[in-house]
């Protein structure tokens, strides 16, 4: 297959979806907060996201990070594993695009400590920021794909195997379209950029590749009365 020169389409960022845990009684008495340390490491991890399980959609690897501020050691209202709390984040490239405007974004609740059992990279990243924000701040969280590699973009002919492959497994699943996510025959995810009757070009970089992704998120509530997750 041979790389061909095409504009990188924008792929949305994965969408946010409301933590759902079981509810529980809330303790009748106030439990003791640790503020968090001032030398405590900025969080960086590696994680899947834009995956689609039900589709059996891989996803792709991508580099999250939450930037810590220094804290006020006796801080005490820092949110705390088992508290419910209530967010609002915004989405822009490294370009400066907004993708989503906080102003007009639903607010989102989830429990802290959920994240490692949902398996959500993004809302881990979300989880470990409101660790260290009062109520009304806010936190950057970005989302990076690594350098683009135009090598990683191939036009392949309409009736090479690999197409024929990809047509039959999307058959019943909407067919193959631009700006599908679909998983090669090595298992790797690449990103349907065109197609016509003659190729098909796909995309095996990340989506934000070459540019960062950025959440802003704000903390609304910590523990409000008739907030569940």
């Amino acid at each position: 297959m041979s790389a061909t020169a095409s504009s990188t389409a924008r792929v949305a960022p994965p969408r946010a979806h409301r933590a759902r845990t079981a509810s529980r009684p809330r303790a009748s008495t106030p439990r003791a907060r640790a503020a968090p340390d001032d030398d405590m490491p900025d969080v960086d991890f590696i994680g899947t996201i834009l995956q689609d399980v039900r589709k059996g959609q891989k996803g792709f690897a991508t580099r999250m990070r939450v930037d810590r501020d220094a804290a006020d050691d006796d801080d005490d209202a820092f949110p705390v594993v088992g508290d419910i709390v209530r967010i609002r984040f915004g989405v822009e490239t490294g370009e400066g695009e907004v993708l989503q405007d906080a102003a007009d974004a639903e607010s989102v609740t989830f429990e802290v400590g959920a994240s490692d059992v949902m398996g959500n990279p993004l809302f881990k990243a979300f989880d470990e920021a409101v660790r260290t924000l009062r109520v009304g701040a806010s936190s950057t969280v970005s989302a990076s794909g690594g350098e683009y590699d135009p090598n990683l973009l191939f036009s392949v002919p309409a009736d090479h195997e690999e197409i024929g492959r990809l047509r039959a497994e999307w058959a019943d699943k909407g067919g193959l379209t631009e700006g599908l996510t679909v998983t090669l025959v090595n298992e790797q995810p690449a990103v349907v950029r065109a197609i016509d009757e003659n190729r098909v070009v796909l995309d095996a970089n990340h989506p934000f590749a070459g540019t960062g992704v950025f959440f802003n998120v704000t903390l609304l509530g910590v523990n409000e009365e008739g907030v569940e997750a």
